[in-house]
């Protein structure tokens, strides 16, 4: 739909008819077509621009087309129906971008040197050696068999028996450890090598929602001990006590001021403006009542404003219910956000 609404509007400005316009009442009536015609040697694209005024739209007609500014957006009314925006419906989220490729590993660093070796402890003595116990003593010799007869053989004596074995020594002491030698220090890291390059970066996805400020983001106007103030709207502090202010994802605001001794008559009240244009004032905050000495009085948390989500200057007013000047103890001014 905004691709279509840009390919009329486009091919309005490239028409080559020229329209006959005349002054009315209200606005500025043309019979067209219409066709915008840069002058020669112009360097910048044909526009038709829209001026906010902040003021409400023309009431819809039959029979009529009608492009106006709505909250900060163009809307259109078809023949006599309500104005719509030529926005569209956000489309679906692009796939993600690839990855970058990975870049070179960097040169490992050099190793450090090895630390010096630590000295060997020395080595303990080697144990004695047991002694060997006693030998066993030697069995008798049987005695030798008597001479037979001719032809026989006497009988074998008999073998003695054995002697018991030597009790072992005991064995000799192990000698001790010697201690260890200390480490050797660990040598310097090695430097790193450089990074290699980054991947390209993917498409950017689409916008997030707008954020919200701290709450509450607060700004001091005024702080002095009151003055004396004329019939009906009266700046405070002049054009010496303004401020910017980005109020862009601002969503609440209050205003909150402190009274002295002196008040105002009823209905007498102090309230933040804002100007998108440096000429015309439009009311920011709610109204926070002055009709009440020694107090502290605020204008409670209201809804920013349609069209106040911006960069602007901010002042603070009073205005003066009575019917002669007065003085106002006003002490202090706040402007809070959130």
């Amino acid at each position: 739909m905004k691709n279509c609404w840009l390919a009329v509007m486009l091919s309005l400005l490239s028409g080559i008819s020229w329209a006959q316009c005349a002054t009315g009442t209200p606005g500025t009536n043309c019979s067209g077509p219409l066709s915008v015609q840069p002058q020669s040697g112009n360097n910048t694209q044909s526009a038709i621009t829209l001026v906010d005024l902040g003021l409400p739209v023309l009431a819809p007609a039959a029979g009529q087309y009608t492009l106006s500014v709505a909250s900060g957006m163009i809307v259109e009314s078809d023949n006599g129906n309500s104005y719509h925006t030529l926005m569209g419906p956000q489309g679906p989220q692009g796939p993600a971008g690839a990855a970058g490729s990975q870049g070179a590993t960097g040169a490992t660093g050099g190793v450090g040197p090895a630390g010096p070796q630590g000295p060997v402890g020395p080595v303990g003595p080697t144990g004695g050696v047991g002694s060997v116990g006693p030998a066993g003593a030697t069995g008798a010799t049987g005695a030798v068999g008597s001479q037979g007869v001719a032809g026989a053989t006497g009988a074998t004596g008999a073998v003695g028996s054995v002697g018991p074995a030597g009790a072992v020594g005991p064995t000799g002491a192990a000698g001790a450890v010697g201690a260890a030698g200390p480490s050797g220090a660990v040598g310097p890291a090695g430097s790193v090598g450089a990074q290699g390059p980054a991947g390209a970066q993917g498409p950017q996805g689409p916008q997030g929602p707008a954020g919200t400020m701290a709450a509450p983001s607060d700004y001091s106007f005024y702080n002095a001990t009151g003055y004396k103030t004329g019939v009906g709207t009266v700046e405070v502090g002049g054009t010496f006590d303004r401020d910017q202010i980005d109020m862009i994802n601002a969503t609440s605001v209050r205003c909150v001021v402190t009274i002295g001794p002196a008040a105002l008559p009823s209905g007498s009240y102090a309230e933040a403006e804002y100007t998108p244009d440096g000429t015309n004032w439009f009311a920011l905050s709610g109204e926070a009542p002055v009709t009440t000495p020694n107090g502290l009085y605020s204008s409670g948390w209201q809804g920013l404003p349609t069209g106040a989500n911006g960069d602007y200057v901010v002042r603070i007013i009073v205005f003066n219910a009575g019917t002669v000047s007065a003085q106002i103890g006003l002490r202090q001014v706040h402007l809070q956000f959130k």
